[in-house]
C-alpha cells in the first residue's frame, strides 16, 4: 500500500543571503485588454525582490506591444511562434521558473500590493509547507467587484496548515475551490518533483490534480484574506466549462484518486455520498445547458434520480444540494409540460443570475 510521506524543504541557503528571490510567471495569449494592468499589479508589489517572466503562447493580437511598453528590466519576454495550449504554456513557465519562489500569475487578473510579500512570509515561516494559496475578489470583464472567494471554514487544519487528506475530503464536499492563480510553490516542489501539468490526463482539470500531488509529499497553506482580484470573463476557459454538455473534467482526477487504495484507506461513507452529491450536481447543469441549445429530451435524459431520496437528503442537509434538487425538478416539469421556448428564457435568465 502506497503511504503518504511528507517533505520538508530546506531553504536555510536563501536565508543567508537576504530577501529569496521570487519568480512571478505570467503565460499569456491574447490578453492585450488585461495583461498590462496584471504586469503594473505585479511590478507594485511592496516585495523587493522578484522577476517576472512572461511566455507568450503565440498571440494574434496586442498582447505583445502591450508587454513592451511597460519598461521595466526586472521583466524577460519568452515569445513563442507555435500554440501549444495553456497547459503547455504552464509547463514552460515551469522550466523557466527560478529562485526560491514560483508563482503563475494569470495576466488577466490584479494583484493586491502585498500578496507576494505575505506568501513569502508565510513559506519562510513554515518549511513543511510546499505551497501557498490566497482567497480572492471577484471582477467582472470591466473591473467591478461581484463578489469574493473564500476557503470552505469546515476544513480541519493543523496550526494553519492543510494536508492530503483534509484537503481531498474538502473537494469532495465543496468540489474545486483553490484559486489556481493565487498560489506560490517552491521552485524546487515545481521543477524536481511536479515538473509538468498533466494535460493529456486531466485536460482543464489538470490544475487540480497538481495540487493534489503537492500535497502528497506537503502541507500546503491557504492565507485567510482576498490578495488578488479574480477576473470573471466570458473569454476564459472555464466560462466555456460553465457551458459544457459532457461531464465535467474535475471527474476524471477525482476518479484517478478515488481508484487509489492509499486515497480509500482515508475515505468513509460521508465521502463517498459527497461525491454522489457533486457528480448529481454536475449533471443538472448539464441539463440546464442541453435544455438551452434545444436538446430537451437529452436533458431530461441526465435527470432521472434528480427526485430521489438521495436527492432529497442532499437538499435537506446542504445549500447546494436544494437547488440542485430545485433546478432539476424544474428542467423535468418544463419538459414533461413541454414548455420549451419559455423553459430556455427562464434558465438563460437563471444562469445569468448565478453567473453559471
Amino acid at each position: 500500500m502506497r503511504s503518504l510521506t511528507l517533505t520538508k524543504i530546506d531553504n536555510s541557503d536563501w536565508k543567508t543571503r537576504g530577501s529569496p528571490l521570487v519568480c512571478i510567471c505570467v503565460p499569456t495569449y491574447n490578453a492585450a485588454d488585461t495583461v498590462g494592468e496584471t504586469l503594473k499589479s505585479i511590478l507594485a508589489q511592496t516585495y523587493p525582490n522578484l522577476v517576472v517572466h512572461v511566455s507568450d503562447n503565440a498571440s494574434t493580437d496586442g498582447t505583445l506591444s502591450v508587454i513592451e511598453s511597460i519598461a521595466d528590466s526586472r521583466i524577460t519576454i519568452h515569445r513563442y511562434a507555435e500554440n501549444i495550449g495553456g497547459e503547455g504554456n504552464f509547463n514552460r513557465c515551469i522550466q523557466l521558473a527560478e529562485g526560491e519562489y514560483t508563482a503563475l500569475f494569470h495576466a488577466d487578473d490584479v494583484y493586491e500590493p502585498d500578496i507576494v510579500a505575505k506568501q513569502v512570509a508565510f513559506l519562510d515561516a513554515n518549511p513543511e509547507a510546499g505551497a501557498v494559496f490566497t482567497e480572492a475578489s471577484l471582477i467582472d470583464e470591466t473591473g467591478n467587484s461581484i463578489g469574493v472567494l473564500r476557503l470552505p471554514k469546515d476544513i480541519e487544519a493543523q496550526r494553519g496548515l492543510y494536508d492530503f487528506r483534509a484537503m481531498f475530503k474538502a473537494v469532495l464536499r465543496h468540489s474545486n475551490f483553490f484559486i489556481c492563480p493565487s498560489v506560490m510553490v517552491r521552485t524546487k516542489v515545481y521543477q524536481q518533483e511536479i515538473k509538468y501539468w498533466r494535460g493529456e490526463l486531466f485536460k482543464s482539470s489538470a490544475d487540480l490534480d497538481l495540487w493534489l500531488r503537492i500535497l502528497q509529499r506537503h502541507l500546503i497553506g491557504y492565507l485567510p484574506e482576498p490578495l488578488l482580484r479574480y477576473r470573471i470573463s466570458h473569454n476564459q476557459g472555464s466560462a466555456r466549462v460553465r457551458l459544457g454538455t459532457v461531464r465535467a473534467d474535475f471527474f476524471l482526477v477525482i476518479d484517478h484518486y478515488l481508484a487509489q487504495e492509499y486515497v480509500q484507506v482515508l475515505l468513509n461513507e460521508d465521502d463517498l455520498r459527497n461525491y454522489r452529491w457533486l457528480e448529481r450536481r454536475d449533471r443538472v447543469m448539464r441539463a440546464i445547458n442541453l435544455y438551452i441549445m434545444d436538446f430537451p429530451q437529452q436533458a431530461s435524459s441526465l435527470l432521472q434520480d434528480v427526485c430521489s431520496w438521495d436527492a432529497f437528503e442532499a437538499a435537506l442537509k446542504t445549500k447546494r444540494g436544494f437547488f440542485v434538487l430545485l433546478l432539476g425538478a424544474y428542467v423535468r416539469l418544463l419538459t414533461f409540460m413541454g414548455m420549451y421556448k419559455f423553459g430556455k428564457t427562464s434558465l438563460i435568465f437563471m444562469k445569468r443570475l448565478s453567473r453559471k
